[in-house]
């Protein structure tokens, strides 16, 4: 286990390095000229604006400026925003509330995905089975904007449950119609995984054999169709972690969220390369990570897996 867990860290190097390099060249083919754009309709003071551009290195060719910002992020120097500000305490204010809203995403499309997927598997053909396949399909086919409007309309401004802005400052009620809304999409797709996984693995020779042992049928479900219908959910689960954090960004807009999303798009806007190349690092850091943490709890829920 060792040995695969050090090959799949040296794995990640290159990943990580691709997409930076890809991140910012899409950054640095962008139209526009971020220093002229930040004198906005005065006049430019080219003195002025030659050394902003020697500031930010941004006189300097693509590779160069790609060089320093790996050397300035090994030591987590990420450099400074257009307004001044660090970098990193730019992102230390965003990424806890995107964090927030994702765990709560995931738990949320996590909980209902598999009960209703189960539920649905194990029931498959009844009235149960039909509804819930309805409501996922529904989920899947309307897009996020569309749900995060409609809740807001029912939930928060009709029925007033819950607020139906977050603010500066979220808290857990805040947070929660937002969480429901970026999950729903991957609640509808574990839904339907599971039922699928379930309904696949519950016609299989073990469950029969195991039924013909005597097992009660709670045993059945739990030691040996959920164990093994949970895989692929797992799977899915590990990776649409980092799908959630880098997906908020149309939550956040809807719901008025100070979060990565809202923080990603502002710095698109401006043409701040080293802020969004920044915020996209840590992304795909999260995201390889959480697909190295799913790889290591295979062989937890089928012993049959083993790392090579």
């Amino acid at each position: 286990m060792g040995k695969y867990l050090l090959r799949r860290v040296l794995q990640m190097i290159p990943v990580v390095l691709g997409t930076t390099l890809l991140i910012y060249a899409l950054v640095f083919a962008l139209p526009g000229d971020p220093v002229r754009a930040m004198f906005g309709s005065r006049p430019v003071n080219l003195a002025v604006a030659a050394q902003i551009r020697a500031e930010y290195n941004l006189d300097k060719p693509f590779i160069i400026q790609y060089l320093l910002f790996l050397k300035n992020a090994m030591s987590l120097n990420f450099g400074m925003t257009f307004s001044g500000q660090p970098v990193i305490a730019v992102i230390g204010r965003a990424f806890p509330v995107t964090i927030r809203l994702a765990l709560m995403a995931f738990v949320f499309e996590g909980i209902f995905g598999v009960i209703f997927g189960v539920v649905s598997g194990l029931k498959k053909g009844t009235w149960y089975d039909s509804v819930i396949l309805i409501v996922s399909l529904l989920l899947i086919s309307v897009p996020t904007f569309v749900t995060g409007f409609v809740m807001q309309y029912f939930i928060g401004v009709k029925w007033r449950i819950l607020p139906v802005t977050a603010g500066g400052s979220p808290g857990f009620l805040d947070l929660l119609m937002p969480a429901m809304v970026l999950g729903s999409v991957s609640m509808a797709y574990i839904i339907r995984l599971a039922r699928t996984e379930v309904s696949s693995n519950i016609s299989e020779d073990y469950v029969r054999t195991a039924r013909a042992k005597g097992m009660s049928n709670r045993s059945v479900i739990m030691r040996h169709i959920l164990r093994n219908s949970l895989i692929p959910v797992v799977t899915y689960l590990g990776t649409d972690i980092g799908s959630l954090m880098a997906g908020a960004m149309i939550t956040e807009r809807i719901f008025n969220i100070q979060g990565v999303g809202n923080t990603l798009y502002q710095a698109i806007l401006r043409g701040e390369g080293p802020l969004v190349v920044s915020i996209v690092t840590i992304l795909v850091l999260v995201f390889v990570v959480c697909n190295l943490v799913v790889d290591m709890l295979y062989a937890a829920l089928d012993p049959r897996i083993r790392y090579a």
